[in-house]
């Protein structure tokens, strides 16, 4: 995973907490895909991408992306939109919880066929996520530091 780091800016009076990018949806949803491929997940990408989607789409209902701030024109909400570290540490774990749900959907219905089923039930991923996605609107309301320090003339 490549993060990159944004420049100071240093016309600001306050102290500037540097952004850092995690990158777009799509990149971090192909990495999150890689890494559950490899655990023997049956995901397929357009899957792991579009509940990336779904549970970005969810966050910015409880926080402004960092996308969105001093933007001029409307922005369309689609794979290649940015996430700073932030905002990727938030979703991350509801994606991961949305990810295991559908998996464990899969494997149940493998089941039916007669095939052998392993981890996670649906009630319990199902449980899982459901607890992810409150977690995530509690972070949501997360904002830096800042100071009521006033400035002297």
């Amino acid at each position: 995973m490549t993060f990159n780091l944004q420049p100071d800016d240093e016309n600001t009076a306050r102290p500037v907490y540097l952004r850092v990018d995690a990158g777009t949806i799509e990149t971090l949803a192909t990495q999150l895909h890689d890494e559950l491929s490899g655990a023997g997940y049956s995901l397929l990408i357009d899957d792991v991408i579009n509940i990336a989607l779904m549970e970005a789409q969810y966050y910015s209902a409880w926080a402004v992306l960092e996308a969105q701030r001093n933007a001029t024109m409307i922005i369309p909400f689609d794979k290649n939109i940015t996430l700073e570290a932030y905002e990727w540490a938030v979703i991350d774990p509801v994606l991961r919880a949305h990810c295991d749900l559908v998996q464990s959907r899969l494997v149940e219905g493998s089941r039916s066929l007669g095939g052998d089923g392993f981890g996670l039930s649906v009630s319990e991923a199902n449980q899982i996520y459901l607890e992810a996605r409150k977690t995530m609107q509690l972070e949501a309301f997360v904002e830096p530091p800042f100071s009521y320090k006033t400035m002297s003339e």
